[in-house]
């Protein structure tokens, strides 16, 4: 995948289109997770799990018309891309059954930050670690009168470890799978996993509540196959910075999305210790960079899929 032209000498109107459609996936992502939420009761985790993975993989797969790019090389390379989006999907429905949907993005966004910490190695870039370490202590928030639940936070953290992998991973099929053919392959490698043991369980659940389905089909939707293909438009117009500017949003995004749908209000520290996430993830990406970079496939930015 070649890199997007700088977006600053983009006419405006095209630029704001880009600006939109990745604002668009940003909220889609965190209206499909809180609609996910909603309806562990009915299909569980996993269920939950393969529906989304299997039916975005149905949607985008005959969407793309993927299959052409089929071949030994390329299975190779989104085998491990899609596991470590299977895992990052299926460590965050986790944690959602045990902490509010804000503080999951919150912990979960440790991951891309700590890739792109590494990948700048820049003695400046410590401060913005601080930081994060300062706002993941404001969200965790020991001395509130909840107790903090270490299962909710321990499942967080693995899918912060999986999209740190998702990243890596994407980097390698990057320039090598077009953007799109390499999303709806390596979810359907994923679904290949989660077909017996989550999503046929989850389907024959759907067939006697109708109505539970369609919110499945939905979340599949919102959750992956919509936001996927808006990236990929965004991704054409702009750079790799002004993404990672706008996806340092993602656990505002989130942390509104569980107050509106879910009713998950977070406390005032909780709030401030999500800015301070956001603020760090915006300091690491507005850095000075070094002089060359790789190209960024989709969401391989702090921003997700989820």
């Amino acid at each position: 995948m070649t890199e997007a032209p700088s977006s600053a000498s983009l006419p405006l109107r095209t630029r704001l289109l880009a600006l939109s459609q990745l604002l668009t996936s940003m909220v889609c992502i965190q209206f499909g997770s809180s609609l996910a939420k909603s309806i562990f009761p009915v299909f569980g985790t996993s269920g939950v799990v393969g529906l989304r993975v299997c039916l975005a993989a149905f949607m985008l797969v005959p969407f793309f018309r993927s299959w052409r790019f089929l071949s030994v090389h390329v299975l190779r390379l989104v085998i491990p891309y899609g596991l470590a989006m299977t895992g990052m999907n299926l460590c965050f429905y986790l944690a959602l059954q045990h902490i509010p949907l804000g503080t999951t993005v919150t912990l979960e966004f440790i991951g891309p930050l700590v890739v792109a910490f590494v990948g700048s190695r820049k003695l400046s870039d410590i401060g913005w670690i601080l930081l994060t370490v300062l706002g993941l202590a404001l969200v965790l928030n020991p001395s509130a009168s909840t107790k903090t639940d270490f299962a909710g936070v321990g499942f967080a953290l693995m899918a912060a470890l999986c999209w740190a992998l998702y990243i890596l991973f994407g980097q390698r099929v990057a320039g090598k799978v077009p953007g799109a053919h390499a999303c709806a392959l390596g979810m359907a490698c994923g679904a290949c996993v989660v077909f017996l043991p989550c999503f046929v369980p989850a389907l024959i659940i759907g067939f006697s509540a109708p109505a539970m389905l369609g919110l499945g089909v939905l979340v599949a939707f919102c959750s992956s196959a919509l936001p996927y293909s808006l990236e990929m438009l965004a991704m054409q117009n702009l750079n790799a910075r002004d993404i990672g500017i706008l996806s340092s949003l993602e656990p505002v995004c989130a942390t509104v999305a569980g107050a509106v749908i879910l009713h998950e209000t977070p406390s005032l520290l909780q709030l401030c210790g999500i800015l301070c996430v956001v603020a760090a993830s915006a300091g690491i990406i507005l850095s000075p960079s070094k002089p060359k970079q790789k190209a960024v496939p989709a969401r391989d930015v702090p921003e997700l899929p989820n």
